[in-house]
């Protein structure tokens, strides 16, 4: 099997998932999303399905970790079409967060427990509030494009 990074799952992809040639169109169509991302993800994804179409491939998403936030967390303060059309925060990182909050009870038990905030520093940067090692807050939000300012 392979795993995949995929930077947006949308809010349809949470959890990993086994891509199959509806998935990996699904995973295509939230490009304009993550334009300098997502379709350079899904490149090695539909090569390795065109070529070796029995070999099972598995897609993680940079947003899930950011999934089940309160609902106040990931809403702009837009008109209901948009939100409807889907413009909300979605959080990025989620696959570095979820190591650090993994790794965190082992190196420092009692911020594992307690409110944490923890930072990303590479091409891109951004800060994430953990409760308990679970993500309650992330600087990014809609676009991958946004968060330390």
């Amino acid at each position: 099997a392979v795993g995949h990074r995929v930077v947006h799952g949308g809010v349809d992809f949470w959890q990993p998932v086994r891509v199959d040639a509806a998935i990996l169109d699904r995973l295509a169509a939230l490009s304009p999303l993550a334009p300098l991302h997502q379709p350079f993800n899904l490149a090695p994804i539909r090569a390795l399905l065109q070529r070796q179409p029995q070999l099972p491939q598995v897609a993680c998403f940079d947003t899930a970790f950011h999934h089940g936030h309160a609902p106040e967390i990931d809403l702009y303060a837009l008109p209901q079409s948009l939100i409807a059309a889907g413009v909300r925060r979605y959080g990025f990182h989620g696959l570095s967060y979820e190591y650090i909050a993994s790794r965190l009870s082992s190196v420092a038990p009692a911020l594992a427990r307690g409110r944490t905030v923890v930072a990303h520093l590479g091409n891109g940067a951004s800060l994430c509030a953990l409760q308990g090692g679970r993500s309650v807050d992330s600087t990014m939000g809609f676009s991958a494009l946004e968060g330390l300012v």
